[in-house]
């Protein structure tokens, strides 16, 4: 058996359920890219590239919706160390495309926050990404544990 065969897909690990915080995104010119491909056929559409920032929208106003930031989370400070990102399906400048976020995987002093977009007519998935959020202390330079006011809120 190949190894990535024993891994599940990211979308298929969160529970559609623990997605607590929903937001919609208008996909914009900006955010697509246009290329002409074999056959000569001219695309333009979002990539895994330009949902990355969509997924970092996302993130913001997951946080907002708390009164956190990225600077401060209940008191703390986050270090990103990976991200995963899939690309499901194209999505097109005016589409709409819903986002649904959710804490997963909640240890002593690290998170993964999923969010996952579908298109808001079609409900065809668009994209995945996991974002894996350590508590950290800039000061100190150490690892915190996650605070109990996020705790308590996931």
């Amino acid at each position: 058996m190949e190894p990535f065969e024993k891994e599940k897909l990211m979308s298929q690990v969160s529970n559609q359920e623990s997605f607590i915080f929903k937001t919609e995104l208008m996909v914009r010119r900006s955010d697509t890219r246009s290329a002409t491909v074999v056959g000569g056929l001219f695309v333009s559409h979002l990539t895994y590239e330009t949902f990355i920032p969509l997924v970092n929208e996302v993130f913001d106003a997951f946080l907002e919706s708390y009164t956190w930031s990225k600077a401060n989370i209940a008191g703390a400070n986050i270090i990103i160390p990976k991200m995963e990102v899939e690309y499901k399906s194209e999505a097109k400048a005016g589409d709409v495309l819903e986002f649904s976020a959710g804490i997963f995987n909640l240890g002593k002093k690290s998170c993964e926050l999923h969010i996952s977009a579908s298109q808001k007519v079609s409900k065809e998935e668009v994209g995945f990404a996991k974002i894996f959020l350590v508590f950290y202390d800039y000061v100190s330079k150490k690892t915190l544990e996650i605070p109990s006011e996020f705790r308590a809120k996931f």
